[in-house]
């Protein structure tokens, strides 16, 4: 942890702050094609976060009720399995979203997510997430899409239930749109 994160650390705990930019989220590759609008209600609800290196955001098993978007630093995921063993799943870059499986129905974090370095996130609550969503099929899709096809590099064996789940998500935004 470099001079200046041991300063704000001291001097803040852990900084949070809610409300963030809606430019900052239209850069987001997932919400870049949001109206204003929608962008502006979403980052009225979002947390600024900083999460310091070491720091752990979620843990499996946890009750998933929030997406998040790096925008600086890294964070690893990992993966208990049953047999006991550990293993890491990915590291995340700038502007990558994570914990956003839970848009395919998972009710329960898959992955620990670490921080590895001091970090900036935006975490954005799941309820006001999935209504800006709703009314913007072709974003739901889009991200959705995404999630399907990180699922299928990096867990292959999972990709049919969740294919059966969002095709069950997938009616329900064209039935409401």
């Amino acid at each position: 942890m470099n001079q200046t994160m041991r300063q704000v650390r001291k001097e803040f705990g852990t900084a949070s702050v809610t409300g963030v930019s809606p430019l900052v989220l239209g850069n987001c590759s997932h919400l870049d094609d949001l109206s204003t609008g929608a962008l502006v209600r979403l980052s009225q609800v979002a947390k600024c976060r900083l999460v310091y290196g070491g720091e752990t955001l979620f843990r499996q098993s946890e009750q998933a009720d929030s997406v998040y978007l790096l925008l600086d630093g890294a964070i690893r995921l990992e993966r208990s399995e049953a047999t006991g063993k550990r293993s890491s799943y990915a590291v995340i870059a700038p502007y990558a979203s994570f914990g956003d499986v839970v848009l395919l129905g998972e009710q329960e974090r898959r992955y620990t997510a670490e921080a590895t370095l001091d970090s900036v996130i935006i975490e954005i609550p799941l309820r006001p997430l999935i209504d800006t969503l709703s009314r913007n099929a072709p974003q739901a899709l889009a991200w959705r899409g995404a999630i399907m096809a990180r699922l299928h590099r990096r867990e292959p064996d999972q990709v049919a239930s969740f294919g059966w789940r969002i095709l069950g998500k997938l009616s329900e935004i064209f039935e409401a749109a």
